[in-house]
């Protein structure tokens, strides 16, 4: 059996596209300062450790955001390989972790204050500390 639709249309009245191109005259009022393109820096203080002599060097901030199945573990895991730098995996997995905004500003003050502890905490000498959110919790 063969059966088959063939459509069939003509256009009457043909639409157009006409632009109007307006050019905007753009004042600078101001210049961005230098101060504003330099990264903050953070120094934490510890409360279940000392950071000794790395205590004056600067540790970054991250977070991996990402969903299921797209290759953030892996991602992970190459960042865990380097000895300064700590991601702490899934830290809001744990419902309690995130049921409200205090507990997960509370949970990231205790990851970002170097004060979390896994199996991948460098804490002493990290450069830089992050965490991985899945964007499903």
């Amino acid at each position: 059996m063969l059966c088959g639709v063939y459509l069939y249309g003509t256009c009457l009245k043909h639409v157009g596209t006409f632009t109007m191109l307006k050019f905007q005259n753009i004042q600078l009022i101001q210049k961005p300062s230098l101060e504003a393109l330099i990264p903050t820096l953070h120094y934490p203080k510890p409360e279940s450790f000392s950071r000794g002599e790395c205590a004056l060097n600067p540790v970054r901030f991250f977070a991996i955001i990402s969903v299921q199945r797209s290759g953030s573990g892996w991602f992970e895991t190459l960042l865990n390989s380097h000895i300064n730098v700590s991601s702490n995996g899934e830290i809001f997995s744990v419902i309690d972790r995130r049921n409200n905004v205090s507990n997960i500003i509370q949970t990231l003050e205790r990851v970002y204050n170097l004060d979390w502890f896994t199996s991948a905490s460098k804490n002493e000498c990290s450069a830089a500390v992050g965490f991985k959110w899945m964007l499903n919790q």
